[in-house]
């Protein structure tokens, strides 16, 4: 009967240890995405996207229409994570926006994506 005792609270405890450790893991591994993404948005979208954003950038000034402002509501709405994988992923017809799909791998356009989406847009996960 003891050692029943004994193996149901050995069970207990990796079963509450290992949980916490998977979702640590996720968290981290959210973290590295979304810095990625942040390199990524650094050294290719900022230039007509802005640091933050916004889109009120020098760029803009000479761009039709001009770049997207992914801080406001409007684009907050419209742009949902599908439409802008598309977009990165195959550029927007009758914008500058170009497709990415040459230069940058899947991970690397859902990352700059999520990086938007959570630091830019301010949108949950």
């Amino acid at each position: 009967m003891m050692r029943a005792s004994c193996i149901l609270a050995a069970f207990l405890i990796l079963a509450t240890v290992f949980p916490a450790m998977g979702a640590d893991t996720a968290s981290k591994e959210v973290g590295t995405e979304i810095e990625q993404g942040r390199k990524i948005y650094e050294k290719h979208c900022k230039v007509c996207h802005s640091e933050r954003g916004d889109g009120a950038t020098f760029a803009a000034n000479v761009l039709y229409p001009p770049p997207r402002n992914f801080t406001s509501g409007k684009s907050r709405i419209e742009l949902t994570e599908r439409r802008m994988i598309e977009s990165v992923t195959h550029g927007r017809a009758a914008t500058a926006m170009m497709p990415w799909e040459a230069n940058l791998s899947a991970e690397e356009i859902r990352a700059v994506v999520h990086f938007i989406r959570r630091e830019l847009m301010k949108l949950p996960g």
